[in-house]
């Protein structure tokens, strides 16, 4: 059965939303791009920091039965899809997302961190150095070293936000968003998922 039948089709998402514990990040309360140079270094080592303790939780609140392989391909689509509960939630205005649709977005970066560092232990947490015309200037970024302005990085929080929003305004559904994500862990980490 998958997990439990979806966690009982995401438990029920008002209850898991009452009983979940929103991560709040420790650094500057400021949007990255905003950030000096010393403030991004100190976001990235506070996520370096938050990584472990909160993966711990996510196991607890997701009841993943992954044991110590947490977390996995399946734990990653399941923060997907109670990232998509919680933005359906909202409608398709966008003009009012929820604490915790942003604490499912760290929460997924620090999984998908902790997923690739199991494939490549030359992956980390990094403070961005892509040009002022990236997309991910000045944010902290899941890379390779020697990454590219294009290539061999993701944005967790950037890929949750990104996907899930354009996933309800396309009316596509959470496994596409897995193959999205499954395509840019083979482009920029050459991990095939397939």
């Amino acid at each position: 059965m998958f997990w439990k039948e979806n966690l009982q089709l995401i438990m029920n998402f008002e209850d898991f939303d009452q009983a979940y514990e929103w991560f709040t990040p420790r650094h500057d309360p400021m949007p990255f791009p905003k950030m000096t140079k010393a403030q991004l270094r100190n976001a990235v080592k506070l996520f370096k920091e938050d990584q472990g303790p909160r993966i711990t939780y996510v196991a607890e609140y997701l009841d993943s039965t992954s044991g110590k392989d947490f977390p996995t391909l399946g734990d990653l689509e399941q923060l997907l899809r109670l990232g998509r509960k919680s933005m359906d939630r909202t409608g398709p205005e966008f003009d009012d997302i929820s604490g915790t649709f942003f604490s499912l977005a760290n929460d997924f970066a620090f999984c998908l961190c902790a997923f690739l560092q199991k494939y490549r232990d030359d992956v980390d947490w990094v403070a961005s150095k892509t040009s002022k015309k990236s997309g991910a200037y000045n944010r902290p970024l899941i890379a390779r070293p020697n990454y590219e302005t294009s290539k061999g990085y993701i944005d967790g929080l950037q890929f949750f936000l990104g996907s899930i929003r354009s996933s309800v305004r396309r009316e596509e559904t959470v496994d596409d968003v897995m193959d999205e994500l499954k395509f840019a862990i083979k482009r920029n980490f050459d991990i095939d998922l397939s």
